[in-house]
């Protein structure tokens, strides 16, 4: 069963000095764990992890090779996806 709260709208940029850090262990939304997006970082040919922040308002990813942050809100009438392509 799906999370209503696992909708998100896309909003792209620099983090304010956020503290968000992935957490080790695999996760899907709807098994055990902390919820993550897919991540596909064009600029680097490499996959991440975008994991949900601690109070579950959105969630942050960083390309592996040039750093540049994503930040994913949570709210209503985002999307249900969890694989995005990233253009860096």
């Amino acid at each position: 069963m799906r999370d209503p709260r696992d909708s998100i709208d896309l909003q792209v940029g620099r983090p304010d000095g956020g503290t968000d850090q992935p957490a080790k262990g695999s996760a899907a939304a709807s098994s055990v764990g902390r919820p993550y997006l897919q991540l596909w970082f064009r600029c680097s040919g490499q996959y991440a992890r975008a994991y949900r922040n601690a109070d579950g308002t959105g969630y942050l990813g960083r390309c592996p090779t040039c750093a540049k942050s994503i930040r994913f809100r949570v709210g209503q009438g985002g999307t249900s996806e969890r694989f995005f392509e990233i253009n860096c």
